[in-house]
């Protein structure tokens, strides 16, 4: 990437970079046309996740990190990035996540520049239970030029916290369609079916769900569920996995890298999310794992939840069922792995829809082009 004699765009990232959150790379490594100056407070990954232009608290000595805290408590910004930001000459700030898009405010009103944020998931479905959580997004409605969202729902959900609806715009999450070979998938019911999950053990993404829809499934079909992540659940969901004597069954591998999960979508048939709403309110946004697996042509079963509708198509792409319904669940997987033909246009249907919507040189240019809009303000 070459970083000479472009327009510099802040990227507000508070932990640079989680595994999990892999694909705000992928969105920064595919800018043609700005050069992206990451501002954070920690950093992570730095050796899985690298670009050049990187400004963290982390790496400060404590007097100065000291020195910055304190300035934010009374001023609402640190200095330090605000010097980087000058120095740099940065024309717009992109923040990422609600709750940290709040945290920009008063960068944004000392550089006068534009401010965009970027909403993902839990910053508009769970955190929102918080009254002092709710009075921060009013002041970034009000504050931020313009606010980016995943899809139709969570723009509804958006314009219901009060965010004017001229200020959202859906922009969709991408990855590198021409990185992840498609090759035709055949099933093979003379063995283990493959399936594939891929998640944080957490409520939302309902892998107590996809376990009782495989126990429903055992006696019909001989399958094996590869199941990568790792999370506070993950107590409940081994006793739920013995309690079904599924021990056999599913291969458990805790968090790996992305290139981990693209060698096993290769080599797995069915990729499993039963998504739903968490008793607190959390929801999901469009599961990156979704559109990472239907990139290599996997087809999806899932729920009708958030905005995974925008990923998975119902009867295109994959099925999907209502949420905390196993028995629909399992239903639905055996539909697809007892019809050869439906599966393999199905498989096909993923990868072109992915090629289309999802490719994050389509949605980094798309991106730009906002930038542009913003800064020149036409």
């Amino acid at each position: 990437m070459n970083y000479h004699h472009k327009p510099t765009c802040i990227q507000y990232i508070s932990t640079y970079l989680p595994i999990t959150e892999y694909w705000i790379y992928n969105l920064l490594s595919n800018m043609e046309f700005y050069t992206p100056l990451i501002l954070s407070r920690n950093t992570t990954n730095l050796s899985q996740f690298s670009i050049g232009n990187i400004v963290s608290l982390s790496q400060v000595n404590l007097p100065t990190r000291l020195f910055n805290y304190s300035y934010f408590k009374l001023s609402g910004y640190f200095p330090i990035f605000k010097e980087s930001a000058i120095d740099q000459k940065a024309q717009i700030i992109h923040a990422h996540f609600g709750y940290h898009g709040i945290k920009t405010i008063r960068l944004k009103q000392k550089m006068k520049i534009p401010l965009i944020c970027s909403f993902y998931g839990n910053d508009v479905y769970k955190w929102t239970n918080s009254v002092k959580y709710r009075r921060g997004l009013k002041r970034l409605f009000q504050e931020a030029d313009l606010m980016l969202v995943l899809g139709p729902y969570m723009k509804g959900a958006l314009i219901s916290l009060g965010c004017p609806q001229r200020k959202i715009l859906i922009q969709h999450l991408g990855v590198n369609v021409q990185d992840n070979n498609f090759i035709p998938k055949d099933l093979n019911m003379s063995e283990p079916i493959p399936f594939l999950m891929a998640c944080s053990f957490v409520e939302k993404k309902g892998v107590d769900i996809v376990i009782k829809a495989l126990d429903i499934i055992k006696k019909e079909v001989d399958f094996k569920l590869n199941l990568i992540g790792d999370g506070p659940l993950k107590d409940k969901i081994i006793q739920l996995i013995h309690q079904y004597n599924l021990g056999k069954n599913i291969y458990m591998y805790g968090y790996q890298p992305y290139s981990k999960l693209m060698d096993l979508a290769s080599r797995c048939q069915v990729f499993l999310q039963a998504s739903k709403t968490a008793s607190n309110g959390d929801k999901e946004g469009t599961p990156m794992s979704l559109v990472d697996v239907m990139a290599v042509g996997m087809p999806v079963i899932s729920t009708r939840h958030s905005d995974i509708p925008e990923i998975v198509l119902d009867g295109e792409t994959g099925y999907l069922v209502e949420e905390n319904d196993p028995h629909s669940f399992a239903q639905a997987i055996l539909t697809l792995i007892k019809d050869q033909k439906r599966y393999n246009i199905m498989s096909n249907n993923s990868h072109n829809h992915i090629l289309n919507n999802f490719n994050i040189r389509t949605q980094a240019q798309k991106l730009e082009n906002i930038y542009m809009k913003l800064i020149t303000k036409e």
